[in-house]
């Protein structure tokens, strides 16, 4: 299984190469100081979201909420599976 810090580095090394792409398209079709800054600021807040993300998974507590969201939902969908399975099951009964 990948880590998460590979899979994170693989797709900043994407985001980089996508971006630079974007940006020899840009020049091509346009020279303007305006795309150069609005360029900028999406760079800047791609990442500071990737900061805060890395913070938030460094995060004990959250990593603690993470997995209590996890069990929360497989409980939720094994239980509403339980239920699915048994109204069938009467379904079936009331037929026969």
């Amino acid at each position: 299984m990948t880590q998460p810090q590979s899979q994170w580095s693989e797709l900043s090394d994407r985001l980089e190469a996508l971006a630079l792409k974007l940006k020899l398209h840009l020049e091509q079709t346009q020279d303007s100081e305006e795309v150069e800054q609005a360029l900028g600021k999406l760079r800047q807040s791609v990442q500071d979201a990737f900061e805060a993300a890395g913070t938030a998974v460094r995060d004990e507590a959250v990593r603690s909420d993470a997995r209590d969201v996890g069990r929360l939902l497989a409980d939720a969908v094994s239980t509403t599976f339980a239920r699915v399975s048994e109204d069938i099951r009467d379904a079936f009964s009331r037929k026969s």
